[in-house]
């Protein structure tokens, strides 16, 4: 009993706070129908008093709450009966003891209640039991506002939050195996490393974007339920209670039109939205070179044939070789504002291509325009200049290539007739010495 007791104290640290062991503490007193009024504090903030209560020292611990921990949270004004009306009105508690019963949050929280049960969150609760409740993220009595810095919910907290389910290996390992949430694996440890996390926790800046902001507080649900915040049809909306001026940008844009009517790639790819450029929870800053040399691929799954042609020019291959100090797609089209290129406000418009071309090489004009970033030497109609040359280059190196070539082989058999001419003259003047040495 020494022992256990020794256990329950050494739990109990953390939550004694200002209360003195043993002190009679006024305040949340119920006054029920047909009793007298009685103080919860006389007993639930003596540590001595509860040990031994319940099974275990993390029960007894969980049964001290001292009218501090009450008092100063969100719930300062509620009485104890108000949460937990079964327990109050049986006193002693020998029916109860080692219980946790109370009213649903969702009693005075429906709206948040509501939206949690329809969450991905609440449907694992019922089966599997191993999702989020409202106590495992607020929790139990010590509950604080989000702009409170000793809350779980806290801008600088929420990711450690998530992260106590989303970072288990167990939990990783049994939702998101499949290899189309392979995203899912490791959000937390991305998110440290992206310029939302950096600017959070090196920044300070409790405005960056944080796990709640892009998945919901309470409803939270799979990228593919169209309900989702994340879902591909609403992520642009989510980044754009943030980023507006960017969404507003995007949204004129020739992939914006795209995406409001409906219209596909030749690839037969929907137009593409933030996180299809920017990943979901791997997002850096767009000067980091390993992703924008990276985007140029994210380019080419839906201009297939345009990275091709990409790839074909000096840009492209020292793109390729893995340096991103030459151009790429977003330094031509801008990053968001890609109009076509018939349209005025478009980059590569021709009349606007000197300009364009001026960003890195600044004694651009009209001549240098004229270069085709994206010829395709195969198509005589469009690209005449570049078919012919290539025409040519061909035929000069096939007729090179075939002179040297015949050159060769007849150089080739005329030694090969010297050689064996020589042999039979070389046989003939040895038969001749010997004859005449008889």
């Amino acid at each position: 009993m020494v022992v256990r007791r020794l256990a329950f104290a050494v739990l109990l640290l953390p939550l004694l706070g200002s209360t003195a062991y043993g002190q009679e503490i006024p305040g949340n007193q119920q006054v029920l129908p047909g009793e007298p009024p009685f103080d919860c504090a006389k007993c639930h903030s003596r540590p001595e008093f509860l040990a031994g209560k319940t099974d275990t020292p993390e029960g007894d611990a969980a049964l001290l709450v001292p009218d501090s921990i009450i008092l100063s949270s969100r719930h300062d004004t509620l009485a104890c009966a108000s949460c937990h009306p079964d327990q109050s009105s049986v006193y002693p508690h020998e029916a109860a003891a080692g219980t946790a019963r109370a009213v649903p949050c969702e009693s005075c929280h429906e709206a948040q209640g509501t939206a949690w049960h329809a969450s991905s969150h609440a449907g694992n609760v019922s089966v599997e039991g191993d999702a989020p409740t409202c106590l495992r993220c607020h929790g139990e009595h010590a509950v604080h506002g989000a702009e409170d810095r000793r809350s779980p919910t806290h801008a600088f907290n929420i990711a450690e939050l998530c992260g106590g389910c989303h970072a288990d290996p167990a939990i990783v390992g049994t939702y998101f195996a499949q290899p189309e949430r392979v995203e899912a694996k490791a959000p937390v440890v991305q998110y440290f490393q992206t310029v939302h996390g950096a600017a959070l926790t090196r920044g300070g800046l409790v405005i960056s974007a944080t796990c709640n902001d892009c998945h919901d507080s309470h409803r939270v649900l799979a990228a593919d339920s169209a309900a989702s915040r994340t879902n591909p049809e609403n992520i642009v909306e989510t980044c754009g209670r943030c980023h507006v001026g960017i969404v507003e940008t995007y949204e004129v844009s020739a992939h914006g039109v795209a995406r409001a009517e409906g219209r596909r790639s030749v690839t037969d790819r929907p137009a593409p939205v933030c996180s299809d450029c920017h990943s979901s929870h791997g997002i850096v800053r767009a000067d980091a070179q390993d992703w924008f040399v990276g985007v140029v691929e994210e380019c080419g799954d839906c201009h297939a044939e345009l990275y091709d042609t990409y790839s074909d020019t000096y840009h492209g291959k020292v793109t390729k070789l893995g340096y991103g100090l030459t151009a790429k797609c977003s330094d031509c089209h801008t990053p968001h504002a890609m109009y076509p290129p018939d349209d005025p406000r478009s980059s590569v418009n021709p009349a606007n291509l000197v300009e364009t071309c001026r960003r890195c090489h600044e004694g651009a004009n009209e001549n240098f325009a004229q270069y085709y970033s994206h010829g395709d030497p195969t198509q005589r109609d469009k690209y005449p200049r570049l078919y012919g040359a290539r025409l040519l280059m061909t035929l000069l190196l096939m007729g090179v290539f075939g002179f040297f070539g015949l050159h060769t082989a007849l150089w080739g058999a005329r030694i090969v007739i010297e050689r064996f001419r020589g042999e039979e003259d070389s046989g003939g003047a040895a038969e001749a010495t010997e004859d005449a040495g008889r």
